[in-house]
Parts: structure tokens; sequence; C-alpha cells
């Protein structure tokens, strides 16, 4: 029996936390993503009122919304949606008792969605101007809808949005009023008394940068109308984070000390612990009996009632660092409590970062029947004695549980991924059917195809980086950060993870292969990558110096020094000068500005002149070096500042053009490609146009909510500009601003490849869908076939938002390779193309995929297999095996093929560090192995807190 060695330690850097947590001088960039998100907005100030003066920059750029005149309303274009329907991060569940198939899910960033239908897709459900980051949802039994804006929890692998309070809607989500509580900023929890819908409980977090404030627990007798506080925390830092219900008048409430800086965490502290009132709130006792007593260590807690049986209840606790501390249960209304021991299954779900779950779930009809959220989905349905644990059915990371109460045994999930559910009571062995159409999606950014804007690549938060033209597929794995197509081939792409680790393709993100080495001290969360305007063989990368490559990310030199004057400062902009390669600008985000006019030989510092801020974005105007656009981020906060400047002079001065922009963070400014005078900016409430140099700056369109974009794209299509948009909550938005939207579609092939022996078809879905304007006749085609291969559709054209098979049929003759073929959709608007890549086999050989996505859980052997027949003799000594695992460290695998009588030929063992992801196609001497059978990859996982995907596997044999 092999012995693996002691395990590698993941680099968990978007999960790193410490009771002092980070060290704002220590020599890295970004820890994580809600570090990025912070240091952008509170550098140099930490005390800056986040939520107070988001809420500032929500009204007034609804004012500016809605001061533009009538006509000029009815004149604007409309934002599209694009989705994709993935599902992003869930914060609360709430179903509907008046309503059948009925269930509320509020996103993370993204407003609260509404399923009609049990479930099987969703709709936007909420107030396009109000804060779109929701904590928790709750209906009365009147069908009363109650929504706590801010999500509870805190952020770390995600940076969370603060709110203003409570909403109400009494028309199932049609319109909503405010209820106040507008000072809370974070919501984790609302409870309302089943038998009074005008009697509401808030869970309030309070503001997590700053102490003081609407913070504990709140208690409403006439449906928001008044709020009276009924808890308040021990300290300035503490709120109320879980609320449960025994009856009318006995409520438990947990309460969380906390606090957040834009360099640390401290996520515990004397204040936290459940308290327990009998008298509807009037006065509270907080609970020992065997739960953890007041201390420095003790960090977020959850409770939890069983409707079945009021006297049982749950608890849980995490540590102030995040680690799990406890689980408890209490059979005579939290009296005394047992602690459940512990197993690996309990304590491992919270990983290091339990305050980023925090809460338990009761069956309504079984009391011991509970399920612990966690970074699987934990069931007990013996009051945790024993535990279910799964992390394969569904994405990782999960916050919510809810219970149908018009349908048996169907219970919903929702998680970092979306919503899913089940038909079989919940049960984790069971199976789970995931949601559709909930467009929560956290984009950090958009790439944008210059010959076809439909065709789209974006990074996501927690879902890896997706491409539009293979059904918005993950192909790059990780965070999804820094996504770039080359303008003059769109089947050349970059995708990046967090902290610049970074890949690239050439057909279309098929397969990857990491950038070559480049030179940095750091690398922030967000690393930048830019391509050369007038040649994009040219790129930049950048942590805290720069580096170019002449051979698309194949190898770097670096081309300056350390340009940051903190020991964790990072180069966070590059602009190139598309007139004069030689003149590049570099921003930090720690406030510097550099330009060097000499392609790096020389730099100098420009700053004077612009505030001590993030530096989001450099653009430099296509026909002049000198003429350059720099945002920054943070707030004005009250002053003159501006977040906008523009340079005539190649940075010697500088003109504030923020004009009448909200005072919000400008995360990105773009330039009109047929009229440079034209000016997009997108910010933390939206996108805003200027035509005037920036003295007068006007919303972009309608149509698109007060929602964080986070990244901004132009392209040209049928001689209008396109203008695409990276939201942080709502997915992409596209809208030609210049006028109405001509007719458009979108073309995606499934599956995107396929791999077959010569004289073998292959057919593929073509599917199409209208963007803009009205459906019209598709009419396709195919191109870059290999030699003796026909393609022909059935049907050959179709109405737009209708679909076609293409079948690829190769010949005896024709010759092995693998062959991006090109399916062009031909409109009388717009020509619109996708990749369906085709692997034909080394003849004589023997070839399939394996396409099915397998989950990779922590310290866990899973396989996928493929069936190989009607082939004849033995493998060939150079059999191929072409292998896509999605993994965040490599270094924890061991990949073996096995062969239909059982040998096993390890692949890859353990190598690659803290590499992501597995691209490779591996040479393998099978000449002892009869081709026909079942051939498995078997990849094991040797160490915990990281996890995977085996996406798709390719053997020839």
């Amino acid at each position: 029996m092999a012995v693996l060695p002691a395990a590698a330690v993941p680099n968990e850097a978007d999960r790193v936390i410490g009771v002092a947590a980070i060290d704002p001088d220590q020599a890295t960039g970004p820890a994580g993503s809600d570090e990025w998100f912070a240091r952008q907005r509170l550098f140099p100030d930490p005390t800056v009122d986040l939520a107070g003066n988001l809420s500032r920059a929500q009204r007034q750029a609804k004012t500016l919304q809605t001061g533009h005149s009538r006509a000029s309303i009815q004149a604007a274009a409309a934002w599209q949606s694009l989705g994709p329907g993935l599902g992003g991060r869930v914060s609360d569940l709430a179903p509907d008792p008046t309503r059948a198939n009925t269930i509320y899910a509020a996103a993370a960033s993204g407003g609260l969605w509404k399923s009609t239908d049990g479930g099987v897709s969703f709709s936007y459900s909420w107030g396009p101007d109000l804060p779109q980051g929701v904590g928790a949802v709750a209906v009365a039994a009147n069908g009363t809808i109650y929504v706590g804006t801010g999500e509870g929890n805190p952020g770390s692998a995600s940076y969370s949005f603060p709110g203003n309070g409570v909403y109400k809607s009494t028309d199932g989500g049609t319109t909503w009023a405010a209820m106040g509580l507008a000072g809370t900023d974070r919501i984790g929890r609302i409870a309302i008394d089943p038998n009074n819908s005008n009697r509401v409980f808030v869970a309030a977090a309070g503001k997590l940068y700053q102490p003081g404030g609407e913070r504990g627990l709140y208690r409403t007798e006439d449906g928001g109308t008044t709020w009276t506080q009924i808890l308040a925390g021990a300290n300035t830092t503490t709120g109320a984070i879980d609320v449960s219900l025994g009856d009318s008048n006995t409520v438990y409430a947990a309460m969380w000390d906390h606090t957040r800086t834009p360099a640390g965490r401290v996520y515990g502290g004397v204040g936290s612990g459940i308290h327990k009132s009998t008298d509807g709130g009037a006065t509270w006792t907080r609970l020992a009996g065997g739960l953890p007593a007041s201390s420095s260590n003790l960090g977020r807690m959850g409770v939890a009632v069983a409707k079945s049986d009021p006297n049982r209840l749950y608890a849980i606790a995490a540590n102030t660092p995040g680690n799990f501390l406890g689980f408890w249960t209490s059979t005579n209304k939290g009296a005394s409590w047992t602690q459940i021991t512990s197993t690996s299954a309990l304590s491992s779900s919270q990983s290091t970062f339990g305050w980023w779950f925090g809460r338990i779930f009761v069956d309504p009809l079984a009391a011991q029947h509970i399920w612990v959220p966690g970074v699987p989905m934990l069931e007990s349905s013996n009051a945790g004695g024993s535990w279910t644990s799964n992390s394969s059915s569904f994405h990782v990371d999960q916050h919510a549980v809810a219970f149908d109460p018009s349908v048996a045994n169907k219970v919903y999930i929702g998680n970092d991924g979306g919503i899913y559910r089940s038909t079989q009571n919940g049960s984790l062995s069971g199976s789970w059917t995931k949601s559709t159409n909930l467009a929560n999606m956290q984009f950090y950014s958009v790439g944008v195809s210059q010959q076809d804007p439909t065709r789209i690549n974006g990074g996501l938060q927690d879902n890896g980086s997706v491409r539009s033209w293979a059904g918005w597929g993950s192909y790059n794995g990780g965070d999804g950060l820094a996504n770039v197509i080359d303008p003059t081939n769109h089947l050349k792409v970059y995708a990046c993870s967090q902290n610049g680790v970074c890949n690239r393709s050439t057909n279309g993100g098929n397969s990857m292969s990491a950038f070559g080495a480049a030179t940095s001290d750091r690398w922030n969360w967000f690393s930048p990558v830019v391509l050369d305007p007038s040649n994009p063989a040219i790129v930049y990368f950048a942590g805290n110096r720069v580096n170019r490559s002449t051979n698309s990310a194949a190898g770097f030199s670096v081309i300056s020094p350390n340009l940051t004057v903190t020991t964790w400062g990072t180069v966070s902009a590059i602009g190139v000068a598309k007139s004069n390669p030689a003149v590049i600008y570099a921003g930090t985000d720690d406030g510097k500005l550099w330009v060097t006019r000499n392609t790096g030989s020389t730099w100098t510092d420009i700053t004077a002149g612009l505030p001590s801020r993030y530096m989001t974005r450099v653009t430099v105007d296509p026909t002049d070096a000198n003429l350059a656009y720099i945002t920054v981020s943070g707030y004005r906060n009250g002053t003159s500042a501006a977040q906008v400047f523009r340079t005539t002079n190649g940075g010697t001065s500088y003109t504030a053009i923020s004009g009448n922009l909200p005072d919000a963070p400008v995360n990105d400014i773009v330039l009109d490609p047929q009229n440079r005078n034209v000016l997009y900016v997108g910010t933390d409430v939206g996108a805003f146009t200027s035509t005037n140099g920036g003295a007068n700056w006007s919303p972009v369109g309608t149509g698109m909510p007060l929602v964080p974009v986070t990244d901004l794209e132009t392209s040209v299509s049928s001689n209008q500009t396109v203008l695409t948009a990276a939201t942080y909550g709502l997915g992409i938005y596209q809208i030609r601003p210049t006028s109405t939207p001509s007719n458009d579609f979108s073309i995606a092939a499934s599956p995107a490849s396929a791999t077959v022996n010569p004289g073998v078809s292959a057919t593929t879905t073509v599917s199409t869908a209208v963007v803009s304007g009205t459906a019209e006749s598709v009419a396709f085609s195919a191109s870059g076939l290999p030699s003796g291969a026909t393609a022909a559709f059935s049907p050959t054209s179709v109405t737009a938002g209708a679909s076609s098979t293409a079948t690829i049929t190769t010949s005896a003759s024709t010759p092995a390779g693998t062959y991006p073929i090109t399916i062009t959709g031909s409109a009388a608007s717009a020509t619109r193309s996708t990749t369906f890549t085709l692997t034909v086999a080394s003849v004589g050989g023997c070839a399939n995929t394996n396409g099915t996505d397998v989950a990779i859980p922590d310290n866990t052997t899973v396989t996928s297999t493929i069936v190989m027949s009607g082939c004849s003799g033995n493998a060939s000594s150079t059999s191929k095996a072409e292998v896509h695992i999605l993994h965040t460290y490599i270094g924890d695998l061991v990949v073996s093929l096995v062969a239909p009588d059982g040998t096993a030929y390890v692949l890859h063992n353990r190598t690659g560090s803290g590499t992501d992801n597995i691209h490779q196609t591996y040479t393998v001497n099978l000449s002892s192995e009869v081709r026909n059978g079942t051939w498995t990859l078997r990849v094991q996982d040797a160490a915990s807190q990281d996890i995977g995907t085996i996406d798709t596997w390719t053997l020839t044999l």
C-alpha cells in the first residue's frame, strides 16, 4: 500500500483569518476579496462610514435618474441583462405560506429574487433603486414580506455590502416601502410571530467598520411603523446576528461582538452569547448552563428552536479566529445544555471561518432532524448524534435552508453558488436540483470580443472565470479575477484567479496554460492584465512591479522597480498609450501614479495634484499619449475631493472632472470608441456618462438597478457603440447607449467539444437568443473544418431564440488533430459565431471524452469513467490522457488512469504545490492494455481546506 507524503498546506488566500487579523505592514497584497474591496473604499481614512456614504450616493444616483426630463428618459436606450443565471451567493431563503410554489431568495449583493414555480427558476423582485445587499428575508402568515438589507455575513472570502434598514412588501414583492432601522447597516435574521404578522423581530449586526449606532435586537408591534430596541449589546461592537422564536413570548437571540478594519478583523469578544426572553423581549437572561461563558475568544453563535418541540434548542459557536468551538442542544428551553461530541465532519465543516456560517435549521416536523451550514452542508437525524456531510451535490459555502409549507418533503438550500432543491426532505444522501435564471452573479471583470459583442468572458467571485460561448461554463478556477479577450483574435483569451495566478489560451479557453514567470514581491487580489492597444501580443501584468511580455504572456520581463510606498502596496491600474506604446501609466493601491515614456527604462512619479487614494483605472486617449483619465476609489465624505481626473500634459497637472457624479467609488472609465469625447464610468451605484468633459454626468440608459459596476468594456457592432458592464451582484448588462438597439442575437454550442475517431460524426446543439431588438432569421454555416469533414445543420436556419442540431462528419482520411470549428449564424442585422472544438483521434486509435463534472471533496477519492467499445487490439505506446481538473491546490492531488484490468498508471503525484488547476495531456505507454472496456480516471485529494472538480477528460488509445 502506497503511503502518501504529509499533506501540504493549501494557500487559502481568500480564507486567511487571525485574531488580530492582517498586519497592514506585512509584505503582501490583499489577503481576500473583502480586504481588496475595503482597502479601496477606506484608504487612507478607515473611519469613513461606508453604509452612510453608500446610502447618500444611492440617493444622489436616484436623483440623477429622476432629474432627467420625461422625454430624455423615454428616448434613452435600455440596458439588457445578459445573466448569466448561474446563481451566486444567497444569504437567506423564505417560502411564502400564502402563495403556493413561491419562495424568496436574498442575494448578497443582488437584491431579492422570487420563484413562482417551486424553485425551478427565479426572477428579480426588488426595487432597482434600493440597496442591493440583502441579509435576511421572512414572510409573515398573511404573506407580508420583510427584508433586512446589508449582509450579516461580514466578509473575507467576499466583500459584503451594507444596507439601510428594513423594507416591506404587501403585494408579493411588486412594490416596497422603507420601514426604518436605516442605521443598522447589516441585518442577520428576521423572525415573525406566527400568531401576529405585525410583530417582527430583527437581529441587527450593526456597522462592521465603526462601533456604536443602531445594533442589537429590535421589535415592532405595528408592522414596522415603529421599532423598539429590546436587547442592546454589552458594548459598542456587539450586535444581534440570529433570532429564533419558541412562541410569541419566548425569544432567543444570538449576540455577536465583532469589528473590522481595512487591514484586520476581530470576529469575537466578550459581548458574544445567547440570550433568552420569556416576556416578548421586555427582560432578558444570558444563557449559561453549559454554553460558553463571556470571553474575548467567543465568536459568532447561532441558535434555533424546534417548531415541533419548543423545548428543544440547538446552538453553535465559533471562536474569535473562526475555528469551530462547539455545538450544543437543550431539551428544557435552554435551562441546561449538552455539548454534542465533536466529530471531524462537524468541526471541519466550519473550516477556519465559522463566522461565515453560524446558523442552524430544524425540520419543522421532526425536532431531531437538523441541518448545519458550513463549507459542506451537514445533516443529522438524531439531534447531532451522527452527521452526514455533502459538498459534492451542490456548490460549497452554505447559508440557508427553507422548508416548503405547501409541498411535503420539499426543501431548499442557498449557498455561494445559488439555490438547490430536494424532494426527499432535504436528505443529503438524496438528489438535488439546481435552480435556474438566478442572475445574482458577482463579477469582478468582463472581457468582450471586438468582432462579436455577444462573446463575453468574465471573472466571478467564488465561481471562477466563465465564457458565454460555452454556455457560461467555467474555464478557469478559483475566484475569477482579470479576464481579457484579444481584440484581434477572440480565440486568444486570458483569465486570472486571486493574487496574480493567471492562465492564457489560444483556443477560446478549451485548454489553458500558465503565464510565464513574472517578477513581483507581492500581488494584488485583482492583479491587472492589460494588452497593448497597438499590439495585443504585448501583455502588461503587475504586482508591485510592472512586467511586460512580447509573446502573449508566455514569458515576462520586469520593466519597473517597486512602484509602491507601503509594504503592502501593489499596482492596481495600468494604461498604455495607443498613439505611443512607449508611454505607460501605472497607478497603485497606496495612492501613487507613475509614467514611463521609454517602455519602462525610467519611471516618473506624477502623483502631485491627485488625492492619496486607491487608483482604480488609468485610461489613455487613443490619439494623444498625454491625455489620460484617472479614477480613484473611496468617498469624498463631504469634501470637494473628486474621483475622476483628467490630465492633458502627461501628468504635470490634473483637472477634477467628477462634476455632479454621485459621491461613490469610481471603478472604471472608458471612452466611446466612436467618439472619444464621450466618457463612461462605472461606480458603486451604477454607470454614468458625460459628453462635455466631465462637467455634467447622467445615468447611462435605463433599466439597470443601482448595483456596483466593477468593470466596463466597449465594442462596435453594426456601426453602433456597445457598452458592456460587469456588476457585483446582478451579472452582466449590455447597452447601445447612443440610439435604439438594433436587432441582435447570441449563439452558443453545447456541448462545446467532442472527440471522435476518423469516419465518425459529432453533434452539438446550436442555440440562439435575442439580445436586443426583434427576432430575425438566422442561417448557419461552419468554417475551419478539417480535411475530409463536412458540416450539416438541421434546420439550416431558425428564428432567433430557437436551436439547430449541427452534425460534423469526418471521413476515414480526416487527419488526427484538434480543430477549433467556427459555427456562424448570419442574420440581416448581425453575424455572430461560437466555437466547437473537434478532436479527431489518431488513425487506428480509439478515443472518447467524459465531460460530466465530478466534485472533488477534501480527503476523498473520486472517479470518472470512459467506456471504450468498437475498438480493436491493444492501446498505443503513446496513448494520450488529456485531463482538465479545476482545483485550488493541485499539490494535494494524486491522479491515476486505471485500465480495464485494474492496472493503475499515475499521471500526477502531488506536484505543482499551490498551483491552481490541471490542464495537461499525459503520454502513457498502454501497449499492454486492450482498448475495449471501462477506463477510470481516479483522483485522490490528500488534504483538507481545498476542493475542486474533474471538469473533463479525454482518452486516446
